[in-house]
């Protein structure tokens, strides 16, 4: 356990909070791109473009939360 989650007075700052919901709305939409992408891979290729798209996103949504503790 963190120090921080062991402090009951512990309160996150607004920008992380910003960062984690910014993060979830984003990853949720990748979670719907993969469902539409493995839909689509009963019947056609994934081309890389697509995969890279959420590999984006993801990568995206990390760097943001890694930042919002740093500055925790």
């Amino acid at each position: 356990m963190s120090p921080m989650a062991a402090n009951e007075d512990y309160a996150p700052s607004k920008d992380m909070v910003n960062a984690v919901v910014r993060s979830a709305e984003k990853l949720e939409g990748a979670a719907k791109l993969i469902s539409m992408l493995e839909d689509k891979a009963d019947i056609e290729q994934i081309t890389p473009a697509e995969l890279a798209a959420v590999r984006s996103i993801v990568e995206t949504c990390a760097a943001d939360l890694d930042e919002a503790w740093k500055e925790a």
